[in-house]
């Protein structure tokens, strides 16, 4: 660290020490959309699918069910499986599962023709219908920007009101998985299926990540 550094933060430090009326620092956050309802899982999901997400509804007891129905529908050959998901793989059925256990070189030549991911979201923000993802070892961020279909499974307990909170649940879950206070190297949020458009404003979908996105919430 410079001099100059150093002697602009002593000064710092020292004019907060001897200026105590100065206001606490906290963050203070009100929500800037208005919701309709307080119910964030309606919300939630009636956003979520004006953003062109597919949401179905399952519960634990039959998540494995409702993922092996949407393999189904979709004719699903080659399913990538984040090591974090909260499923029994044991259950799933139906096309070949791919476990992303080994680094992007290792398996490159495959990777990039499989058809579909499983991905585990985070939590789900409300006033904007996304959902927010982070990235760590068991939770590689290609997994949810590589496949033509994704598939993100999301406990309906972890929806909150808004971004702010989303950073918030973040932070708290990744110092309850690393005992880190940093937030994650990635946090990607998610507002359905990869979208774009040309100078004509003619919306194409899948050019950027996936084209058809499923939201399942349990």
């Amino acid at each position: 660290m410079s001099n100059a550094k150093q002697t602009i933060l002593a000064r710092l430090r020292e004019s907060i020490a001897q200026n105590q009326h100065i206001p606490d620092s906290h963050p203070h956050y009100e929500a800037a959309l208005r919701l309709e309802s307080d119910d964030l899982l309606e919300t939630f999901k009636l956003n979520q699918s004006n953003n062109k997400a597919l949401v179905v509804e399952s519960s634990k007891a039959e998540l494995e069910n409702t993922l092996n129905g949407i393999l189904q529908e979709n004719q699903s050959k080659d399913v990538l499986l984040n090591p974090d998901v909260e499923l029994d793989s044991q259950k799933l059925k139906g096309a070949n599962f791919i476990p992303y256990t080994t680094s992007v070189d290792e398996m490159r030549q495959k990777l990039f023709s499989i058809d579909t991911s499983v991905v585990q979201a985070r939590c789900g923000i409300a006033d904007l219908g996304v959902i927010m993802l982070t990235s760590h070892p068991k939770a590689p961020r290609l997994s949810s920007l590589i496949t033509s279909t994704c598939i993100y499974l999301l406990d309906k307990n972890n929806i909150v009101r808004h971004m702010y909170a989303g950073i918030e649940f973040a932070k708290q879950y990744e110092k309850a998985r690393s005992g880190c206070d940093i937030l994650p190297s990635n946090i990607i949020f998610v507002a359905g299926p990869s979208r774009t458009a040309d100078i004509e404003l003619i919306t194409v979908f899948g050019v950027h990540g996936p084209r058809k996105t499923y939201v399942v919430l349990y």
